[in-house]
């Protein structure tokens, strides 16, 4: 992973640091409930998901290997997508859902697809992993699956 040392990320403690995402995702989620009554909203949410992107990008020096800037980098592509290409509208109602289980009780969906890229994780690809990943217990910052209960043989 790229290092952020000596990033403005680093310097915000992680109590400004969880209020400022923690707002920026929660006004996401008001323009995602207000274009569930009129998709116009929808571009408005694209707008302020690049903002909430550049925000994060420039806070992390625009490092965009670090994973927050990863999440920010999908979520936008994800809501890009569900705004714009026909037929898509699906995608705006499922990040809806999971951005109200992000902000309420701290369990990421895009955190946890993203977790299972090659260069995010730290173990091979398992049926196993996949199960640990979308089954672990909901975690304050980055995400990290629990650890896999197989033991090693010596």
């Amino acid at each position: 992973m790229a290092n952020q040392h000596g990033s403005m990320w680093d310097h915000l403690s992680g109590y400004d640091r969880k209020r400022l995402l923690w707002c920026l995702w929660f006004v996401t989620w008001i323009g995602l409930l207000a274009g569930l009554f009129d998709r116009v909203f929808y571009e408005y949410v694209v707008i302020f998901s690049a903002i909430h992107a550049l925000i994060v990008l420039y806070l992390l020096r625009f490092q965009v290997m670090v994973f927050p800037s990863q999440v920010r980098i999908a979520y936008f592509a994800w809501v890009a997508v569900g705004t714009y290409a026909p037929y898509m509208v699906i995608l705006m109602y499922i990040t809806t859902v999971g951005l109200a289980t992000n902000l309420f009780i701290g369990y990421c969906p895009l955190a946890r697809m993203l977790y299972l890229l090659p260069w995010n994780r730290e173990e091979s690809f398992s049926f196993g992993l996949i199960i640990r990943v979308f089954f672990s217990s909901p975690v304050a910052g980055q995400f990290k699956p629990r650890p896999s209960t197989k033991s090693v043989a010596t």
